[in-house]
């Protein structure tokens, strides 16, 4: 018996309005899961916590990763969407609590939403455990209220989920509110890692040496567990950010779904053809996500599928990064309850907040690289069940390139995430925030040539004060984190 996605796709290829503007169609063929056993076995307590999720064995790619972290070495996954990547830091996490309640680890998310995720699945695995024996978690950012942000100061929870602005603003700048909290850090799970890339990677390599400063003067030295989509260069991403060498996975054990991959190169307008494609899985009941690539584009489609959609228009939703954070859970929670069929998102659903099980994804123009297509695409098919990208082109060049030329598209390898750790403007700006924190010695490990010299061009710029014997640095500012803003090189 087909599938409904199987019928959705023969019924496309075969429609007379479509067929022609369908410039390719291929199938990826499902695989099976591949599970494997840990060098060790979990305690009883966590066992327990994964046969709960109804985990006989972990995948292959799981059980190599838990093991290298709970051997305390630095990790980076790097395997495709939905593989169970948080597995590999959840389950030492609670190992490590219930061993030592007094260990904490730090959640670094690049967005919100992504950290509420998170902060809820955590908490349902000890659910059933007794309350005082429970893993902690509280989410720390911009959303959280000024009277629970000193709550969690006073009281830092087993695992504090925050993003790289909080720590960069509020976690390190005040560091000696959060004494308890770094003197019993071991973990700093990395999630998203990929997305730490061009200058935004230059930041947080400068971000991740003022992290690790800070950890050393508390008498911590936690392990960094990074989690990140397909990438060409890994390895070198991984060590370019933390300046450590890590273990690398990148083998995935996970099940794929049999994927159905349709590029479509429209006569009119492609949002005219995505409300097409849309309304034709509404009727089918399939789950769908259709991603565009601005918010402009992405309220239109969105407004023009309500519209058209008849009995299914309280069942389509817009979900963009401009949306109250209250709105957007809304839509996250509404779409993993199974009340709304179709959400219409630009990037911001690109990474992997669990929406439930989607069926179909239609991206409307290419979004610059492989990388984005494939992670966009991994949000279908994630329990699973068989599944199907569409991809609708638009004028762009590299649209019609792929259009023209698809074996291309399937036969390039994800690209490779470049930073450059010793950016010397984004250092110059970042070492006057170390000093702020805690003076810059001469003596420190990390104080390398490249950095003696950017060092003494903010001495001459008036941004750092040396000290009478030369081997130290002052901040000639109270508080230079706020004039850096991680997302930018400055004025």
């Amino acid at each position: 018996m087909s599938s409904p996605v199987a019928e959705y796709i023969a019924a496309l290829l075969n429609a007379e309005a479509l067929s022609a503007e369908i410039a390719d169609h291929r199938i990826m063929p499902s695989e099976a899961a591949r599970h494997a056993d840990g060098v060790r076995q979990w305690p009883r307590a966590v066992a327990d916590v994964i046969a709960r999720q109804g985990i006989e064995k972990l995948y292959t790619h799981q059980a190599r990763a838990c093991d290298l972290v709970r051997a305390g070495r630095h990790v980076l996954a790097a395997t495709p969407t939905a593989s169970g990547k948080s597995m590999i830091y959840n389950l030492p996490v609670l190992e490590r609590c219930l061993a030592n309640p007094d260990t904490r680890a730090l959640y670094l998310f690049p967005l919100k939403a992504l950290a509420q995720d998170q902060k809820a699945a955590l908490e349902r695995l000890t659910a059933h455990w007794p309350e005082e024996a429970r893993v902690k978690a509280d989410i720390y950012d911009g959303d959280t209220s000024s009277y629970f942000r000193q709550k969690i100061r006073k009281n830092p929870p087993h695992a504090l989920l925050t993003n790289p602005e909080m720590l960069h603003l509020a976690l390190l700048p005040f560091h000696e509110n959060w004494a308890e909290f770094w003197a019993g850090l071991d973990s700093v799970v990395v999630d998203e890692v990929h997305t730490y890339r061009g200058l935004l990677g230059s930041h947080m390599a400068q971000l991740f040496t003022r992290l690790r400063r800070v950890c050393r003067h508390y008498g911590s030295d936690p392990a960094f567990v990074m989690c990140s989509a397909t990438i060409g260069n890994p390895g070198e991403l991984a060590e370019s950010l933390t300046g450590l060498k890590c273990e690398l996975v990148t083998e995935s054990g996970a099940p794929r779904g049999k994927r159905h991959f349709v590029f479509l190169d429209p006569a009119g307008s492609p949002s005219t053809v995505a409300i097409q494609l849309l309304k034709s899985a509404l009727a089918r009941g399939l789950r769908t996500i259709v991603y565009c690539q601005s918010r402009r584009m992405t309220e239109l489609i969105s407004m023009w599928a309500g519209d058209k959609a008849g009995p299914y228009k309280d069942r389509i939703s817009a979900y963009r990064a401009g949306f109250l954070p209250e709105e957007r859970r809304d839509i996250e929670a509404r779409m993993e309850r199974g009340e709304l069929l179709a959400v219409i998102s630009t990037s911001a659903l690109e990474l992997g907040i669990d929406i439930g099980g989607l069926d179909l994804c239609i991206l409307v123009g290419y979004p610059g690289t492989v990388m984005s297509f494939m992670q966009r695409g991994g949000r279908v098919g994630r329990q699973g069940q068989e599944s199907a990208v569409l991809f609708v082109a638009q004028e762009d060049a590299l649209d019609q390139h792929f259009i023209r030329e698809p074996e291309d598209f399937f036969s390039r390898p994800p690209e490779q995430a470049v930073l450059n750790p010793y950016n010397p403007v984004i250092m110059g700006r970042h070492l006057p925030c170390a000093a702020a924190e805690l003076p810059i010695r001469e003596d420190e490990a990390w104080f390398t040539p490249e950095v003696k010299e950017q060092a003494e061009k903010q001495v001459l710029a008036g941004e750092l004060l040396r000290s009478a014997c030369g081997k130290v640095y002052y901040s000639a500012r109270k508080r230079p984190q706020r004039h850096v803003d991680l997302r930018g090189s400055g004025s």
